[in-house]
């Protein structure tokens, strides 16, 4: 069953300072291997290195969309989410990926923790490298075959 809703405990576990980068990446990992599977399918894969590179696709793609390039700050629409409520951000955030790749929470909210981790402002500072594979591209990789 796809999750749908941000719920209280995710915005726990984002802001739980134990659980660092490595924890979300293995998320992520986990969330893109089962993006697309349907029925009670049990995998069993190198996560933390699935959810790596996809984080490394993530982080290029989304500068564009979080921050603004010249002044390697967040944008505007984000501006007044960083100084409200950590649910507000985190919600626009999730959306902002979930829109723009039509991907469910399983990813989303692992990307928009890394994000929160690495610190936003931080995270805009620095104009991160093209990846080598784009974010749809990894994606497309793990979508099902049409027969």
């Amino acid at each position: 069953m796809t999750k749908n809703e941000i719920t209280k405990e995710d915005i726990k576990k984002i802001l739980n300072e134990n659980l660092g980068v490595e924890y979300w990446e293995l998320e992520l990992g986990i969330g893109l291997q089962y993006e697309y599977q349907e029925g009670d399918i049990k995998f069993s894969a190198p996560y933390p290195e699935i959810g790596k590179e996809l984080w490394k696709a993530f982080k290029s793609e989304l500068y564009e969309v979080i921050c603004d390039r010249k002044q390697k700050n967040p944008q505007k629409w984000l501006e007044e989410l960083i100084s409200g409520d950590i649910r507000n951000l985190i919600v626009g955030i999730t959306s902002a990926i979930t829109s723009k790749y039509e991907i469910s929470l399983g990813i989303a909210i692992p990307v928009a923790a890394l994000i929160l981790k690495t610190n936003i402002l931080l995270y805009c500072s620095v104009a991160p490298k093209k990846n080598k594979r784009s974010v749809l591209e990894i994606l497309s990789g793990k979508k099902p075959k049409k027969k």
